[in-house]
């Protein structure tokens, strides 16, 4: 494809489904969400995003503590989810590999999620990921969520890097969204979960981690 990354210096990776296997169940989650609301006479069909779709149902509900407490309870559940899932974490072919050599060029790296911190650093330490990680941001870390750009704006000002520097990968439209508006260059993966035509908007779409090392 000639195209060469060796010019930028930090890599912001989405977690499940680029770096480690997506495990996560989340029509369970939607099935929870849905049970929750009809239980409050809410009958709310969840087309979207299991996030998307908790924002959503607050118009549904006439007494707002209502639905403050519908939220608490799916976060804990999510997050309950998300710690239990990160034991069985199992990093991709190449990963490692990856990270390994972006450390041994100088390079910083990220996490941008939209797990918890706790999942997350679970999930890092059992896919044995976490020691080449500089930094990591978490839905607990921002107010707004992928594919707003808020993940990876935090990301880069901690690490006191401009987007002209960054590459985000990964797997979902949502990466590749929070990556573009925050005027970075964006990577999306085929690991299973998005089609190359999902990810076409992306700069490039791999079909590897792997593809990424021959690009430095």
């Amino acid at each position: 494809m000639g195209t060469s990354l060796s010019q930028f210096n930090l890599f912001l990776f989405d977690m499940d489904g680029t770096l480690v296997e997506f495990k996560l169940d989340f029509q369970y989650l939607k099935n929870e969400a849905a049970r929750l609301l009809e239980e409050k006479g809410i009958n709310f069909e969840i087309k979207r995003s299991l996030s998307e779709a908790i924002r959503d149902s607050k118009y549904y509900f006439v007494n707002e503590e209502d639905y403050i407490i519908f939220v608490n309870i799916m976060e804990d559940l999510t997050s309950k989810h998300e710690i239990e899932t990160a034991n069985k974490a199992e990093a991709f072919p190449h990963s490692k590999e990856l990270l390994k050599y972006l450390k041994s060029k100088g390079k910083n790296i990220g996490i941008i999620t939209r797990n918890c911190r706790a999942a997350t650093i679970k999930t890092l330490e059992v896919s044995d990921l976490i020691d080449y990680i500089d930094i990591i941001v978490t839905r607990e870390d921002v107010v707004n969520s992928k594919p707003h750009p808020e993940h990876v704006e935090v990301a880069m000002k901690l690490l006191d890097k401009s987007s002209a520097e960054t590459v985000v990968i990964g797997d979902h439209e949502y990466d590749i969204a929070s990556g573009k508006s925050a005027g970075c260059f964006t990577i999306g993966i085929l690991s299973g979960v998005s089609s190359e035509e999902t990810l076409k908007t992306a700069n490039i779409v791999i079909s590897s981690l792997e593809d990424i090392i021959s690009f430095l």
